[in-house]
């Protein structure tokens, strides 16, 4: 009788496991897209903001050059993601970065720049 309720403890810890690693997997696999673009994000903030240790300011031209080709990817998946249109990317990391308070648009200057705050 022991036993036998040994085993039935065993298979529903074992059920109980194999839920929750696939509800787990299932989680990561929906939210993969925009970890992935995440991930892109911070590489070309990263890209931006070492160019900018380098240089006083860079304008929106330079900082397209700048994340131009940039890739990204997750250790536990394939896919990968890369800027290919520079300019979409570029407006919305802009953006970010200035509401995160990582850089200022200089006023006074055409076209605009941007620095370090």
């Amino acid at each position: 009788m022991i036993s036998m309720i040994s085993f039935i403890l065993k298979v529903l810890l074992f059920a109980i496991t194999f839920t929750f690693l696939y509800a787990w997997g299932y989680v990561k696999q929906q939210r993969k897209t925009e970890e992935l673009l995440n991930v892109l994000y911070k590489k070309a903030e990263a890209k931006i903001l070492k160019a900018l240790k380098k240089q006083e300011s860079l304008t929106k031209t330079e900082i397209e050059k700048i994340i131009r080709g940039t890739k990204a990817s997750l250790f536990w998946s394939k896919n990968k993601v890369q800027v290919v249109d520079a300019k979409l990317v570029t407006k919305n990391l802009i953006t970010k970065m200035i509401n995160e308070g990582l850089i200022v648009e200089t006023s006074n200057s055409r076209p605009k720049k941007y620095k370090l705050k």
